[in-house]
């Protein structure tokens, strides 16, 4: 469906304020047709017959036109105005909402930046077309179908003369078109690109400053300026040339017609009054032709935008409720992978025939080196992503066949890179629990030994902490999140490396965290610090994305495989270190 017709379509919800806008803007039109008309009777009535009686009444009902006229304009233009904001509002947060559904894969091969560009530069590109662009093409179609009108109810040849210029607008019309409409499409992509670039500096700016990379990062901000500004100058450029020379054709056609009417005035085949309403609806007639082809520069603006926000909207979420998925009911936490095989889009395969079973409330740790496969499971777990082969099981129900929202509601993710918004510490808890009290606040954040840092903070729980928890130590962005975790109450706890970034204190703390938050819940553990997970129930070695070794600590350290090399190579490096900071 073309991008315009698509918008046309997301107009349809607020079809009785566009009906309202459109008596306006025919009342708007019909007024608009009217002064000449008084203008040609005061020339013809007042000024050539002499009779001065019918001025008065002439300009009293010209005033009154004037006066409803700027009464129309001034409702039509809130309206429109209106409308376009509530339009936009609407476009926006349904683009928003869309994209919470999309899957996991689709943000990872999409930048932040270019996606806050289209929610927002996008769109505010559509209000411009809806306040303006449909409003002034609909009135003044109403302008240019009426005075043409009214000029062959005046003198059909002197109108023939007014539509010479009329084929050369349409075919510069369309030429234009073609040039400015890729223009436009450019000019999106590298405002795009533009805020793409600066979310990712912006967002590293304390590597950024770290590694003295200031003017690199200038002049990489630099270079996307320049292009989007290139971008810019090409489409002016195109419509500077393209509007100057319509109206001087427009004006020729005016020249035209004003030559030949003075001939037949002069001759007495046209009255003057005539002439003068004439070359009054002359206007009516051109300047709507004019502003057509400025409103179709806001079309193809619109256009450009709307294909990328269209883009956006056609994505489909690789991950989705199946037609007859079913809701989980509360959990037990037994999990099963059988046969798992999976690769991230058309890449290697990650995991190669995975089978492992996790018992409820059992505690099971994965371990390997960095690219094994561990994260992967993690991942398939929470369904950011389905397995290519084989499946995986939560309390006997096939994930692929259950929502994603009864799925997730019942797990919880602690990873190593905590995500915190920038926001208050309560206000970050709750997303664990949005409706939990103050109580049940502090009780989360003493499980997870978050409480006397948090007590010990500026406001408490409604302290500010910053984008992605810049306020905090390590540690304690780390206990927040398993704060978090532990009020939403899962029934499977994902720990991702949660330990591996800290310090020993942090780690210390988080471990006695774990301790007790684990009891009773089946638990994933993505372990780099082998000695965290010496109790675990079962650990499952990887090595490149297959499953070389399962048993428990003991177990393992006497088979002398993958998992003992690791632990020992891990013991060996913390005594040569603590060696070395012996004096």
């Amino acid at each position: 469906m073309p991008v315009l017709k698509r918008l046309f379509v997301f107009l349809t919800p607020y079809w009785k304020t566009l009906l309202l806008s459109a008596v306006l803007l025919i009342g708007r039109a019909g007024m608009e047709l009217v002064p000449p008309l008084f203008q040609r009777a005061i020339v013809d009535g007042v000024i050539g017959e002499g009779d001065l009686t019918r001025l008065g009444p002439l300009i009293a009902g010209l005033v009154v036109v004037y006066a409803v006229q700027q009464g129309v304009n001034a409702a039509d233009m809130f309206i429109r105005h209106a409308l376009g904001e509530r339009f936009i509002l609407d476009l926006r947060v349904r683009i928003y909402a869309y994209l919470q559904r999309l899957s996991l894969s689709f943000f990872e091969r999409t930048s932040t930046g270019e996606l806050m560009s289209r929610v927002t530069n996008d769109v505010n590109a559509l209000e411009h077309f809806v306040t303006h662009g449909s409003a002034l093409t609909a009135v003044d179609l109403l302008r240019l179908s009426g005075g043409a009108v009214i000029l062959f109810v005046l003198d059909w040849r002197l109108a023939l003369l007014v539509l010479l210029p009329v084929p050369i607008l349409a075919v510069s019309l369309r030429y234009f078109n073609t040039r400015i409409r890729p223009v436009y499409r450019r000019v999106r992509a590298r405002l795009g690109d533009l805020n793409a670039q600066l979310q990712d500096s912006l967002s590293g700016i304390r590597v950024v400053q770290s590694f003295v990379q200031e003017e690199r990062e200038l002049a990489r901000f630099t270079t996307e300026s320049e292009n989007y500004y290139r971008a810019r100058v090409e489409g002016i450029r195109y419509w500077a040339v393209f509007f100057p020379a319509m109206r001087f054709v427009a004006a020729l056609g005016m020249v035209i017609v004003l030559a030949a009417g003075s001939v037949m005035v002069v001759r007495g085949r046209l009255s003057l009054g005539t002439m003068v309403a004439f070359l009054s609806y002359i206007t009516s007639f051109y300047q709507p032709i004019n502003r057509l082809t400025e409103v179709d520069n806001i079309f193809q603006e619109a256009i450009a935008a709307g294909e990328r926000i269209f883009e956006l909207l056609d994505e489909t979420a690789e991950i989705a409720d199946a037609p007859d998925a079913v809701d989980l009911p509360p959990l037990r936490g037994e999990v099963v992978f059988e046969g798992v095989h999976f690769r991230y889009g058309s890449g290697d395969k990650v995991l190669h025939d995975v089978n492992f079973r996790m018992a409820p409330g059992e505690v099971v740790a994965l371990v390997g080196p960095s690219g094994a496969g561990k994260t992967s499971i993690a991942n398939l777990l929470c369904r950011f992503y389905d397995p290519s082969h084989g499946r995986i099981l939560v309390d006997g129900y096939d994930l692929r066949r259950v929502k994603l929202a009864s799925l997730r509601s019942q797990i919880a993710v602690v990873l190593q890179d905590t995500f915190l918004f920038n926001s208050t510490v309560r206000e970050n808890l709750l997303f664990g629990k949005p409706d939990a009290s103050q109580e049940e606040l502090e009780a989360a954040a003493r499980a997870a030994f978050a409480h006397e840092f948090i007590m010990a903070l500026p406001q408490g729980y409604d302290t500010e902490i910053g984008e992605r928890g810049v306020r905090l130590s390590g540690g304690q962005k780390q206990r927040l999140a398993l704060a978090r975790a532990i009020l939403a109450d899962p029934r499977i706890l994902i720990l991702d490396e949660a330990t591996s970034s800290v310090d020993a204190e942090a780690e210390y703390l988080i471990q006695q965290a774990l301790d007790s938050v684990l009891e009773g819940r089946t638990a994933l553990v993505i372990a780099h610090r082998l000695s965290t997970i010496r109790n675990a129930d079962k650990i499952i070695a990887l090595e490149e994305g297959r499953i070389v070794e399962v048993g428990d600590h003991r177990e393992l350290m006497q088979r002398g495989g993958l998992y003992s090399q690791l632990y020992r190579r891990q013991l060996e490096l913390a005594l040569t270190e603590d060696e070395a900071e012996t004096p």
